[in-house]
């Protein structure tokens, strides 16, 4: 039995073990004086177009053709909500995170793009993205995104780093030769090392979702893979092309209650712990970070979408989320704006990341049916 009780910040409900409340952020585990030093973080590659800030006064640069905006975390002092003294992007008085230069963040590389926003319910954003491309052995796109999980120590740090280590480790597999599925299995392996090596403890570890794919930039066969419950969709590019389908099979409550025939899909969907993850990465779910690899080839032109709970959420259907953006793989970086401008006004009760990958036909073929394989009832 979970037991509840309120955020004394918002009211939102949150669970007894809960560290902060996914609502606003507060710390709410009690006992606790404050938030802990955050964890190193590795240097990130030159190379990685990750959500390193999008803030006004930092200044932009452009690194294998990929435009980033990049720049430290701010340091805000006094707490914007009640003027003490703030430490680690906490509020030394009533713990409050502190908005940061992640709050919106926009990256675009060759036919990829993506958009990251904090949302308008809770005090920060803590998703994060990853776009790269790379012309050795052949034109490619890697992207990752991932969702820091609220209820757990700093998780937009978890989050930050999964992203920054998948998308390497992916783009130098690539390079060096591995096939797609054995680079997206060694970049999976890697980004939940990371994750785990922010733990200070396993009471106190950082965790996050996460989603990748390997895109050929002159079409044919998508590699993704994926721990938790951020997704990859096919957004089909016209009427002969192959349906639009979810890519990925979240790891979560509801889905397993489906999987064993215990509850209908509208009746998982339907229950309070519905949201509730089955794997992730972190120090505290070794087992489950092996994650889940599958590779499509779907005919005709299209768009594949990266997406974290925030946008899905609000269009879980592959059809309404490809309606909601008609034509993404002609403009990925509008198709992305355009994503979240919906989220935002259906609510926005999360944060919500978006990359946007145009996909051409296949040169050869009819492709796959993508169908069913290994995606989600939506």
């Amino acid at each position: 039995m979970t037991m509840v009780r309120t955020c004394p910040s918002c009211e939102e409900r949150v669970a007894t073990g809960d560290v902060y409340c996914e609502r606003c952020g507060h710390r709410v585990a009690a006992g606790l004086a404050g938030p802990p030093a955050p964890p190193a973080v590795p240097a990130p590659r030159d190379a990685a177009a990750a959500d390193r800030g999008a803030g006004t006064d930092q200044g932009e640069s452009t690194t294998a053709g990929t435009e980033v905006h990049t720049g430290p975390m701010p340091a805000v002092d006094p707490c914007t909500w009640c003027g003490a003294a703030v430490s680690a992007g906490y509020c030394n008085e009533c713990g409050m995170s502190q908005p940061g230069d992640r709050d919106h963040v926009e990256v675009r590389a060759e036919t990829a793009a993506g958009v990251s926003d904090r949302g308008l319910r809770h005090h920060r954003n803590e998703d994060a993205m990853a776009v790269l491309t790379s012309d050795d052995p052949a034109p490619v796109v890697v992207a990752v995104v991932c969702d820091g999980v609220s209820t757990s120590p700093h998780p937009e740090e978890a989050a930050h780093v999964a992203a920054e280590t998948g998308a390497a480790v992916l783009a130098d597999g690539l390079a060096a030769g591995s096939g797609p599925r054995e680079a997206t299995e060694a970049a999976l392996a890697q980004a939940a090392s990371a994750v785990a090596e922010l733990a200070e403890t396993e009471q106190a570890a950082p965790a996050c979702t996460y989603v990748s794919a390997v895109v050929p930039a002159d079409g044919g066969a998508i590699t993704v893979g994926w721990v938790g419950d951020s997704r990859a969709y096919w957004l089909a590019g016209s009427p002969s092309a192959t349906p639009s389908a979810v890519l990925t099979r979240d790891d979560s409550w509801s889905e397993a209650m489906v999987a064993m025939r215990v509850m209908t899909p509208a009746e998982a969907r339907a229950s309070a712990y519905a949201h509730a993850l089955t794997a992730w990465l972190g120090a505290d779910n070794a087992a489950g970070a092996s994650g889940h690899v599958a590779t499509v080839t779907p005919a005709g032109p299209g768009a594949l979408v990266l997406c974290t709970d925030g946008l899905w959420n609000y269009f879980p259907d592959p059809g309404a989320l490809c309606a909601a953006a008609p034509g993404a793989a002609a403009d990925p970086l509008g198709a992305a704006q355009a994503y979240v401008r919906r989220a935002l006004d259906a609510g926005g009760r999360d944060n919500i990341t978006v990359v946007v990958i145009a996909v051409p036909g296949p040169q050869d073929g009819p492709g796959d049916d993508v169908r069913g394989s290994g995606g989600n009832a939506g």
